[in-house]
């Protein structure tokens, strides 16, 4: 494996780590907070393309990081959906009354 293939690989991890915090709080707090279900689908099925290409030029790094994403993705669009409309204390609408 090369070095640039390493540091494809380390990105590809770095990606993956970015999703944790977001997965974290959606699933220990059953908070949907934030979180489009449709920019979501749309991003598993860019994800889904994206690593068929990959698999086909047989490029690993694009094959690491397709699959982080669309394991990922898919726990989100799951979980968003799961807990549609349900909100951690942090991020309970606030009511705002109109003055009349």
């Amino acid at each position: 494996m090369t070095v640039t293939e390493w540091v494809g690989l380390v990105g590809a991890g770095l990606a993956g780590a970015a999703y944790v915090p977001q997965i974290w709080h959606l699933i220990h707090e059953r908070c949907s907070a934030g979180l489009s279900r449709v920019a979501f689908g749309v991003w598993l099925v860019s994800s889904l393309l994206v690593m068929t290409n990959a698999v086909a030029i047989r490029a690993t790094v694009f094959i690491v990081l397709g699959a982080i994403q669309l394991v990922a993705t898919a726990i989100i669009v799951i979980y968003a959906t799961r807990f549609k409309n349900l909100f951690c204390p942090i991020h309970l609408p606030t009511r705002i009354d109109k003055p009349e």
